[in-house]
């Protein structure tokens, strides 16, 4: 996908955006987290950070099954929060801490984790340097166990993993030494485009499921979809999928061109999603009942939509951004 989308391979978005859409409408689990780690995997792979880490020390990088690994237990959104923490001895790093919620972690041939390398003086106090290490599945010390049962994305696994005084070389550091978040930034907007994707193609299926029953199922002697109680619903919730579609490929379409902003793809993550949470719960309302028994998709989709409001940064990070591209050039 990679290299056909861009002559210069950089370009990713657009391509894995549109399949995201047609497969999550019905492998809903399987799109939504393989979305993520492509794109993250072949943001990576494409700017360079895995091919230097092969020229470093390896001979041949075979990229399988990739986790980035950033929450902890008591760091989610406030990623300079985390705890677990990584030191310099002479050549090697020493990796120390639990990560937690981390995505198929169990099957993943390596993993990219981000720790806290040391601290700085702001004016606001001192801050955490986070770097960036490859970690390779096996390594002492590193060590996966199991996570959380889920509400939502049933289909999928969650992992805890721990480190305990687990050595590995200097040439695992991804990026530079304290640069985490510039290693971080060069994906985290590809797989928010992914998260918008994948709800695209669910809401796009929660909605063919709401026209139909809206023809076929009959109430006070005439179709329910002649009631506008009904059929507003269905006019709101196609205007609010457009939207949320052109947002998402105009998003793609500048990543691609390497023109987007932080503030493009916060905007396309953050209409995406809270579209797909409104069409969910106007599906279940216009099937009644039924829309809440397992015989149709829909409480499948409701549930895991709240999800996407969550993971890759939460609707409030999403505003934070967007609010902070609006007021930053003012001073404010």
């Amino acid at each position: 996908i990679v290299r056909e989308t861009s002559p210069n391979g950089d370009g990713c978005c657009l391509a894995i955006s549109g399949r995201c859409d047609t497969l999550a409408s019905s492998r809903v689990a399987a799109t939504a987290t393989s979305a993520r780690h492509n794109a993250a995997a072949a943001t990576a792979a494409t700017s360079g950070l895995l091919v230097n880490v092969a020229r470093r020390g390896r001979a041949k990088l075979d990229i399988g099954c990739c986790a980035w690994f950033y929450a902890e237990p008591g760091a989610g959104s406030d990623l300079r929060g985390m705890k677990a923490t990584a030191k310099q001895d002479g050549n090697d790093w020493i990796l120390n801490g639990t990560k937690h919620f981390i995505s198929h972690a169990d099957i993943a041939d390596f993993s990219i984790v981000f720790m806290k390398s040391g601290e700085e003086e702001t004016p606001r106090g001192k801050r955490s340097l986070i770097t960036a290490f490859f970690v390779d599945k096996g390594t002492p010390g590193f060590s996966v166990r199991d996570g959380y049962r889920n509400v939502s994305h049933r289909g999928y696994t969650n992992a805890t993993l721990e480190f305990d005084n687990c050595h590995i070389p200097s040439e695992n550091v991804l990026g530079e030494v304290h640069k985490g978040f510039d290693v971080a930034n060069t994906w985290l907007g590809a797989t928010r485009l992914q998260v918008g994707a994948t709800c695209l193609g669910r809401a796009e299926r929660a909605f063919r499921h709401s026209v139909k029953y809206s023809a076929e199922r009959e109430q006070f002697g005439q179709p329910i979809g002649k009631f506008q109680g009904v059929s507003f619903k269905l006019a709101d919730m196609a205007t609010e999928m457009k939207a949320a579609e052109l947002m998402i490929l105009e998003a793609g379409w500048k990543y691609d061109q390497g023109t987007v902003t932080d503030a493009d793809m916060a905007m396309a993550k953050l209409k995406a999603t809270e579209m797909l949470a409104f069409v969910a719960d106007e599906a279940i309302q216009i099937h009644g009942g039924m829309g809440l028994m397992d015989e149709l998709p829909l409480e499948r989709i409701w549930r895991d939509a709240r999800i996407e409001r969550i993971w890759e940064g939460t609707s409030e990070i999403q505003r934070h951004i967007i609010s902070r591209a609006l007021l930053r050039p003012l001073g404010a």
